[in-house]
């Protein structure tokens, strides 16, 4: 966000701006106060009360806190959560680098096509994909199917710590490859070829070369990694077993028995390792781990092809198993969907249209559906035009010290585990009476999204000429009118973004929209119900309804992505 030199909002004089500033972020900083400071407030006073509530009453007690470090099972709580997290940190970061490696020093046609597929599952809802891999790793899953055919199994891969484990990786994979490659992509590749020149072994190359320039984004993208896994609730509550209690669960569970004081604890300890976490990787990896870039300008694709060896070859293995687990949970629900028996199975016995029929014609799920759209567009309006306000003063302010305030208040919802947001609207919007409404649920996916939807608007309004928007006021035309008319047409791709980065987030979100909503389910709490009560074939249909869109759209973008490459080869050959 600095591609552009900051001036005041408006032409008229320094003097004016503050309140004209005032007035823009007014219905942000309503929103932002409602529904993330407000909750994380009264989090901490029932952490701090021995009774649970929202006050401090007869004074500040410490008990839920060393209850966290006294008590046996809270103990093994945190202790099992750090070990899930530490295991699928080190499963995740052993596929990523290699597979962003290979992608790395692919040519710019093939790497395109590979980042198109890696980010394929950050279209598909959570839930969809958590089950597609019941339906995987289930006793009649694929994997034990095909472990029959050969005589082996069945075995127990579903509801434990290994199925877990697979989730959270399965997640956190396109989140780190996105990262490295970003990085690896970036490196000047003269230095390489200098030190072959020189003599160096490939080995000295990469030890003593090509990895310290990665490190510092792997280190950081490690420590990202662990973060986001630590606060995961839909993974272990999905496919984890009564042994797999994590933080975020023993948080829901305590909050639904009304155990509000060691919940609020836990919460707060959590934030306080998340807030750690986003510091340290912040400062390993700077600003860029926030908004990676796909293409570095100088990129080894082009230039340093992957050559054959044992250890490339060992590379692109890795990759080929990437691929497999972000995809195949993507295409193994449809054809589940088409079954004649009321159990789901692979590959599906008969084929019927039943289910489908079910989905489009049963009240619970057509207004589950209508439910997410209506929240979903809502909420795609709203976060745009708060993360637009705050772009705009963020890009706009002279004062590095504000400019740095309101970058830290439009990211910070980003560092806040969604379990302790989840509980805290809860708290705050039940007080309110706004449960099981639409306002609340668009308030608070509006503060989920704001950070998405402030690094995108923010990257469009830096990379404008301000000169543009000078002549403009030159010319006589106010502040305002320059705004709406010149500023806001010019960055249109931006705000496409935006709304969609928001749409999709909130029509992905489950965990606020599970404590927000009774009666009156989103699509995602309606899924998540049937997957804890019941699993029928209409959920294969509904998912199967979600996620073909997402392929076709990858397929056209894979092709629009290698056509793009085309061009740009021509004209670098020309």
């Amino acid at each position: 966000m600095t591609g552009a030199p900051a001036m005041p909002l408006v032409s008229s004089g320094a003097g004016k701006w503050p309140w004209r500033a005032a007035l823009l972020l007014t219905p942000t900083l309503v929103i932002f106060i409602f529904s993330l400071v407000w909750p994380l407030a009264s989090i901490v006073l029932r952490s701090l009360n021995e009774k649970g509530r929202a006050a401090l009453g007869d004074g500040i007690y410490w008990g839920h806190y060393l209850a966290i470090a006294e008590d046996d099972l809270l103990r093994q709580v945190v202790l099992h959560s750090v070990m899930l997290s530490s295991v699928a940190t080190l499963i995740t970061v052993a596929l990523a680098f290699p597979s962003a490696y290979v992608i790395s020093r692919l040519s710019r046609r093939i790497s395109s096509l590979m980042m198109v597929i890696i980010l394929m599952p950050f279209w598909v809802s959570i839930i969809v994909r958590l089950f597609a891999f019941t339906t995987i790793l289930g006793q009649q899953g694929i994997v034990n199917s095909a472990l029959g055919s050969l005589g082996v199994g069945p075995f127990q891969l579903l509801y434990n710590t290994f199925a877990t484990v697979t989730g959270m990786v399965a997640y956190l994979l396109p989140y780190l490859v996105l990262i490295l490659v970003s990085a690896m992509t970036a490196i000047d590749n003269s230095l390489l070829t200098a030190a072959r020149t020189m003599g160096a072994s490939e080995r000295r190359v990469f030890t003593e070369i090509y990895f310290p320039q990665v490190r510092p984004a792997l280190l950081s993208g490690t420590v990202l990694t662990f973060v986001l896994s630590l606060g995961f609730f839909l993974t272990p509550a999905i496919l984890g077993g009564p042994r797999n209690l994590t933080i975020p669960i023993f948080i829901q569970q305590q909050v639904q028995s009304y155990q509000w004081g060691e919940a609020a604890a836990m919460g707060v300890v959590l934030l306080a390792v998340s807030t750690v976490g986003y510091l340290v990787a912040l400062r390993l990896g700077g600003k860029g781990i926030l908004s990676p870039v796909q293409q570095g300008s100088r990129g080894t694709a082009a230039a340093d092809p992957l050559r054959t060896t044992p250890v490339t070859v060992a590379c692109v293995l890795v990759l080929v198993l990437v691929l497999v687990l972000l995809v195949a949970p993507l295409i193994v629900v449809i054809p589940t969907a088409f079954t004649e028996t009321t159990q789901i199975r692979f590959p599906p016995v008969g084929f019927s249209w039943r289910w489908f029929h079910e989905v489009l014609t049963t009240p619970l799920w057509y207004e589950a559906f209508f439910k997410s759209v209506r929240v979903g567009l809502m909420t795609a309006i709203v976060s745009t035009l708060c993360g637009l306000s705050l772009a705009r003063m963020g890009t706009r302010i002279t004062s590095s010290f504000w400019r740095m305030a309101i970058q830290a208040v439009a990211i910070m919802p980003l560092i806040v585990p969604v379990i302790l947001l989840g509980i805290g609207v809860y708290d705050v919007q039940g007080r309110m009476g706004l449960l099981g409404s639409d306002v609340g649920l668009v308030l608070a996916h509006t503060v989920l999204c704001l950070p998405l939807t402030f690094l995108v608007l923010a990257n469009g309004l830096s990379s404008m000429d301000v000169s543009v928007e000078q002549a403009a006021w030159t010319m006589g035309a106010s502040g305002s009118r320059t705004f709406w008319s010149i500023i806001v047409p010019s960055m249109v791709p931006a705000l496409v973004g935006s709304l969609v980065i928001s749409f999709v987030t909130s029509w992905d979100e489950a965990v606020l929209a599970m404590f927000q909503t009774e009666l009156d389910k989103s699509l995602p709490v309606a899924i998540y119900s049937f997957l804890k009560s019941g699993i029928t074939p209409a959920v294969s249909a509904v998912a199967a309804i979600v996620t073909v869109p997402v392929l076709i759209a990858t397929v056209f973008l894979g092709i629009q992505a290698i056509s793009s490459s085309r061009r740009v080869t021509k004209v670098l050959k020309t």
